[in-house]
């Protein structure tokens, strides 16, 4: 069976703004043998996944194994009960993730991440003056994307044919 849609790929200009106006995506990492998937709040600056990990948790035995990750994106718009309305896009970016640990660029992280999720200046003030006391152990992290790529969908149609 062969199917045709109106589903497209996003120019690098949608699918960035696409990133920065979300907030939550999943991480996928793979320690060579297994992988695994995370839902993470997020922001988007300059080519750049910025994320905050706590320092525990399963997540980190994969980052050890491996830094190269996908982070994935997706917002789904349903259309009227009935219809065929339905809008979606979706963003993937692979690359590396990097923790944190530059002082300058841990203040720098910090104020953009207040300002991208709508927060007063020196909200996170205290987490950078006690991060900044050991940034070796920062839960700042970004993902250095290596390649992006977005595909969206609106008043999804599809068509089935044999063959």
């Amino acid at each position: 069976m062969k199917t045709k849609s109106n589903i497209r790929d996003l120019t690098k200009e949608e699918t960035v703004d696409f990133l920065k106006s979300q907030r939550v995506g999943t991480l996928s990492l793979n320690d060579r043998e297994s992988s695994y998937a995370v839902p993470l709040a997020y922001f988007f600056d300059n080519d750049t996944v910025f994320l905050t990990l706590g320092p525990e948790g399963r997540k980190h035995n994969y980052i050890n194994a491996n830094q190269n990750v996908c982070f994935s994106v997706f917002e789904v718009k349903p259309g009227a009960v009935g219809t065929t309305s339905m809008c979606w896009k979706s963003a993937i970016c692979e690359g590396k993730l990097e923790r944190e640990t530059d002082p300058d660029e841990l203040t720098r992280t910090v104020r953009l991440g207040e300002k991208a999720m709508g927060m007063p200046e020196g909200t996170w003030q205290k987490l950078l003056e006690i991060t900044l006391k050991n940034p070796a152990i920062s839960n700042f992290w970004k993902v250095k994307i290596i390649s992006i790529g977005g595909r969206g969908v609106e008043g999804f149609k599809e068509e089935f044919e044999e063959g």
